[in-house]
């Protein structure tokens, strides 16, 4: 199971989150991997059709208009106006929120018991 770690953080990938969802719910790989496509595949189809996806705790996800603007070219500097449009917005529920809370206050916690030295590389 690969996984990315950047200098702060697991990136767990599909791959992964396949072999994680077969284990949770007691199913082969490949049944994993097809609940994982169909729920993904199934979220796309109602967004783009204008409907709101809600998990109650987990979160929702729907369509949000975005104006037109300008904003200034990073390449020359010169205005570049980008168009009205839709994005899609993702919206955590309470208990996606509760745990992405956790793992804050426990890193905190063992930062405190292990200050930084000054000066120390």
């Amino acid at each position: 199971m690969p996984t990315q770690e950047t200098k702060h953080e697991k990136i767990v990938g599909k791959e992964e989150l396949s072999h994680l969802v077969a284990a949770k719910a007691h199913v082969d790989l490949k049944e994993a991997d097809t609940l994982i496509d169909a729920f993904t595949e199934t979220i796309r189809e109602q967004v783009a059709q204008g409907h709101q996806v809600r998990l109650i705790g987990f979160g929702s996800w729907k369509l949000t208009a975005v104006s037109a603007r300008t904003i200034k070219s990073i390449r020359g500097g010169e205005p570049l106006h980008i168009p009205a449009g839709q994005r899609v917005s993702f919206s955590s529920g309470s208990l996606l929120a509760e745990a992405a809370k956790a793992p804050a206050a426990s890193k905190k916690a063992s930062a405190s018991k292990h200050p930084a030295k000054k000066g120390a590389r």
